[in-house]
């Protein structure tokens, strides 16, 4: 069987297939009269971006954190809470073996 173009769209339309950049939600007319591409980004996606951002802004050690721990390791006054502890391990079998 010999597949001409418009039976190849015919099969390509049945299956949901378009051609790149086509479907009228793709394209938009610009001033010019021809057509651009656009997208948008969802709220979620939008949230994603900005949250990752603030991390990447964030500086990687709290400084003042381990500051803090290492003095009251040293002083003896750090304490583990071992239930605590035992939770959360329990809580991700990744760290349980």
């Amino acid at each position: 069987m010999k597949i001409s173009d418009f039976r190849a769209a015919q099969i390509a339309q049945g299956y949901g297939v378009q051609k790149p950049g086509g479907g009228p939600a793709a394209r938009r007319e610009t001033t010019a009269g021809g057509t651009a591409d656009s997208a948008a980004l969802s709220a979620d996606a939008k949230a994603f971006v900005k949250g990752r951002q603030a991390a990447q802004g964030a500086p990687e050690v709290r400084s003042e954190l381990v500051a803090e721990l290492r003095r009251a390791i040293k002083d003896g006054t750090y304490q583990v809470d071992e239930y605590a502890l035992a939770g959360k391990m329990l809580a991700h079998p990744d760290l349980t073996g």
